[in-house]
């Protein structure tokens, strides 16, 4: 398989804005290089997760359980 522009996270939950952006960026990836596209010359992460944002606010909108972060640690 080609190398990903948008690595893979093992634990993520649906039910964060946050990680339900980063799932369908993701997925729409997948679908990209399954189409027999390359990374970096037929896409970027950006187009990922540009796709990807209207998937994921449809389905952050229809979850009765839904939050986001309100902090941030990179360290």
């Amino acid at each position: 398989m080609r190398k990903k522009l948008i690595r893979n996270v093992e634990i993520t939950d649906p039910t964060t804005l946050e990680d339900l952006v980063y799932i369908m960026a993701n997925n729409i990836e997948h679908s990209f290089l399954e189409a027999g596209a390359e990374p970096g010359k037929d896409y970027t992460m950006l187009d990922c997760f540009k796709l990807g944002m209207p998937f994921a606010l449809e389905a952050y909108k229809k979850c009765e359980n839904s939050t986001f972060a309100a902090g941030w640690n990179y360290d």
